[in-house]
């Protein structure tokens, strides 16, 4: 039996939905974060539990051939970068596998996924950041992995180009006018969170306050002046609760130009709680999926946010029906369809769980797009689908493990798993974006 501080060498033989090394000793399954199938690892027992174990990987004693060097300086220390030590190559098979395991071990189907779609960029991929800031010192940065401990980072490699330099010139703000971060603990401190987004030419700044301090934070605009001339939109969110919520619902605009940026073709205009695929060229490839697969379509798209994938969908769909529950979200999605002068998307601000069953009950011959949050549907949007019958369900998720709970549930039901294609949309780490195509 494993103990706590025990140290062994041991063989690695497989990979995690989370990317951790798996082996198995004496009827023990250890996880050990970085170490690689085919590795023999020396690790020290951190965890000890009935059934398994957690350890800490302290020297390689076989390399895998995946194996690569981080190119990131606190790799390891901050919660993100899950597989930046693995080769792209393997990590897109490694990907694959973690979605066919998933399906095998949760939803009893056995199904070999296509191979994975590659990110056009595996550096600088993501339009999106959302930097926690904490300490009468502010430090930026990321959680490190299953703490709420700020690790502190000057830049991300994974981030859009130039990030490195929004983060600083807002730790001097925040310096020069002694602002100070958020206090979990007690609750106090001015700014929670740091956010942007980088679509086209111009970049949307949030600053998560914690409270009515948009006055206090204001001044900032002049060094996003400074960094992006006119190319800038610069919010405050304001975020009182004791939650771990990031945005709360009310985003004050104050300053620079919120003009309409080009996505896929589409003009739209970008605010901080729209919701966009956070990897562009990626996003592409996606949704031009989704479009073949809904097309001729009546297409209801559930979970629709800014609305970008319903104005797609209507390039070739005869109507589209979308429902989100993020009012400003939906706003966006009707700024967006009213600029590019689509006529044939009917937009429904309210929650799935209520809204597809109304929408499905006079929906014929029609396709349904299922795009949820990470925790995957709910079951009452699920048994909508179910009761309306619809001939074809597509859904797109970024959690292998919920949409195949989810499969086993449309399977029941007399859906069969037709189409199964993961899509890279997180290089570097153990997150991936999947397609699964039902048919009655």
């Amino acid at each position: 039996m494993l103990k706590k501080n025990d140290v062994i060498e041991i063989e690695i033989d497989g990979i995690g939905c989370n990317g951790e090394g798996i082996a198995h000793v004496g009827g023990y399954t250890v996880f050990i974060r970085t170490a690689l199938p085919g590795e023999k690892v020396r690790a020290v027992i951190i965890l000890a539990k009935p059934t398994f174990a957690v350890g800490k990987l302290k020297q390689v004693l076989r390399s895998s051939p995946d194996r690569t060097e981080p190119f990131c300086s606190v790799f390891g220390k901050c919660g993100g970068c899950g597989l930046q030590h693995v080769k792209y190559e393997a990590q897109l098979r490694y990907k694959r596998e973690m979605v066919a395991d998933a399906f095998r071990k949760i939803a009893h189907i056995n199904i070999l996924p296509d191979e994975v779609v590659p990110s056009p960029l595996i550096k600088n991929y993501r339009n999106k950041m959302s930097l926690p800031v904490r300490g009468d010192e502010p430090s930026v940065g990321f959680f490190a992995e299953g703490t709420h401990r700020v690790v502190p980072i000057s830049e991300c490699p994974i981030q859009f180009e130039g990030n490195g330099k929004l983060i600083g010139a807002f730790i001097d703000f925040m310096r020069e006018n002694g602002i100070k971060g958020y206090n979990e603990t007690t609750g106090t401190g001015e700014v929670r969170h740091l956010a942007a987004r980088k679509l086209g030419n111009t970049v949307t700044v949030t600053a998560v306050a914690n409270g009515n301090f948009a006055k206090r934070l204001a001044p900032f605009e002049k060094k996003l002046k400074e960094l992006y001339g006119e190319n800038y939109a610069y919010y405050v969110n304001i975020n009182g609760s004791r939650g771990n919520c990031i945005l709360g619902e009310d985003s004050v605009f104050v300053g620079g130009r919120v003009e309409p940026v080009i996505i896929d073709g589409l003009k739209t205009k970008v605010h901080p709680q729209s919701f966009f695929q956070v990897n562009d060229g990626v996003r592409e490839l996606l949704y031009r999926e989704i479009a073949k697969e809904a097309k001729g379509e009546n297409v209801i798209d559930a979970y629709s946010g800014a609305g970008v994938l319903s104005a797609m969908l209507a390039r070739s769909a005869n109507s589209v029906t979308a429902i989100e529950i993020e009012p400003k979200a939906v706003e966006s999605a009707r700024f967006m369809l009213e600029q590019n002068g689509i006529k044939n998307v009917k937009t429904v601000c309210g929650d799935c769980s209520i809204e597809l069953g109304k929408v499905l009950v006079n929906a014929k011959n029609s396709t349904v797009v299922l795009d949820p949050p990470r925790a995957g549907c709910s079951r009452a949007a699920l048994d909508a689908v179910c009761a309306a019958r619809p001939e074809k369900v597509l859904y797109v998720s970024c959690a292998p493990a919920t949409l195949a709970r989810d499969a086993a549930i449309l399977s029941e039901q007399g859906y069969s798993l037709t189409r199964l294609t993961p899509f890279d949309m997180f290089p570097q780490t153990a997150n991936l974006e999947c397609l699964a195509v039902f048919k009655i």
